[in-house]
């Protein structure tokens, strides 16, 4: 009896080897940290990375599967095996066990692809190198994050299948998948508006887009820092009285820029942060002047991280869904395959806000 692609499917070592491109003997002895087994480190990581991406059982019983029969998008037996390039924009591996934004869309990616039960009939390839040459030979192209490359280079163009994640193709050559950051931004606006608060701030960082093959960073204003300056500019607000950068993202630089605005005296009553790692550091900032988060000031985040509802007071923050990010790429991959479409795509997954306790009601 055949396997449905909706049915629980239990990863094999045959399936790891595969997306790993390396035998499945030599799964088996990573997996089982053979002391006596000599491989490359980025083998063994990779080998990890992938096993927990694929959720595989640890603990499951090692055994010799039987021959399996790949199929491709129209069902056909036997079919070539799909390579699909993954280029992290940091070129790094994905290391699954941590909570991060990539990883988690990632790990959405690869589970969904389980869930077809297409996993069989591809073979992954790790991207480390800022090369065109790295590219050679994939059907497929999987980006995640901030990355600038040339859709009209050789080696790109020759590659059938591609999809960015968290930002926009080149000249929108391909899908692109990524949040609606004007719909991210207006939902917090909306929220301050809805609980009695006009004087709002935003606080964030610059996009540092990797120039691909040119070992190079573009700095440039991000789509949230974007809608919010659009927001003040309607709305007859000076932006730069409004908008402070800090240099990154971080927890780190949230501290450090909410600190700075404290000392200057420049804390409005309402902040929405581009980010809740900058608000981890923000809270931080508050609790050492003694500025209590949904008293005295009202702070939203953006992103909805597994630690957002863990502050005190629990944040209240948007929730992007990496996860489901990750599953909608897998599903505009697939609608890619076999000609069934030969048109990009730009998705924005939906929303959600997550009211919790960070919010002081004027009304």
């Amino acid at each position: 009896m055949k396997r449905k692609a909706y049915e629980h499917y239990m990863t094999t070592l045959n399936d790891i080897a595969a997306a790993c491109g390396v035998s499945r003997t030599t799964v088996s002895r990573v997996l089982s940290q053979d002391p006596e087994f000599s491989v490359s480190e980025q083998t063994r990581e990779l080998v990890f990375a992938t096993a927990k991406a694929m959720n595989y059982d640890m603990n499951q019983k090692r055994r010799t599967p039987g021959r399996k029969e790949t199929k491709d998008s129209l069902g056909q037996l036997n079919a070539p095996i799909i390579k699909v390039g993954i280029l992290n924009c940091e070129f790094k591996l994905f290391e699954i066990a941590i909570n991060d934004y990539y990883n988690t869309i990632f790990s959405g990616f690869i589970s969904c692809l389980q869930d077809m039960n297409l996993i069989p009939g591809m073979e992954f390839r790790y991207i480390l190198k800022e090369s065109y040459e790295e590219l050679s030979g994939l059907d497929a192209l999987i980006i995640l994050g901030k990355l600038k490359l040339n859709p009209y280079h050789p080696l790109v163009h020759k590659i059938k299948y591609k999809i960015i994640l968290d930002y926009i193709a080149p000249d929108y050559q391909f899908d692109s998948i990524l949040p609606d950051f004007n719909q991210v931004v207006q939902m917090a606006i909306n929220y301050f508006h809805s609980i009695g608060h006009l004087d709002i701030g935003y606080i964030g960082s610059l996009d540092r887009i990797v120039q691909f093959a040119f070992n190079s960073k573009e700095e440039k204003k991000d789509f949230r820092h974007l809608a919010f300056q659009n927001y003040c500019l309607q709305s007859g607000i000076d932006p730069e009285s409004r908008i402070w950068l800090a240099d990154s993202f971080s927890p780190e630089d949230g501290y450090a820029i909410t600190n700075r605005l404290i000392n200057e005296k420049k804390l409005p009553p309402a902040l929405l942060y581009g980010s809740d790692g900058l608000v981890m550091g923000a809270y931080k900032a508050f609790q050492e002047h003694d500025i209590k988060v949904g008293e005295n000031i009202s702070v939203i985040g953006i992103d909805n991280m597994p630690f957002s509802g863990f502050l005190n007071p629990p944040l209240t923050t948007i929730a992007l869904n990496p996860q489901l990010l990750g599953r909608a790429a897998a599903h505009a991959l697939v609608s890619q395959f076999g000609q069934h479409r030969d048109y990009p795509l730009t998705i924005h997954p939906p929303l959600k806000m997550v009211v919790r306790n960070s919010c002081k009601k004027l009304l």
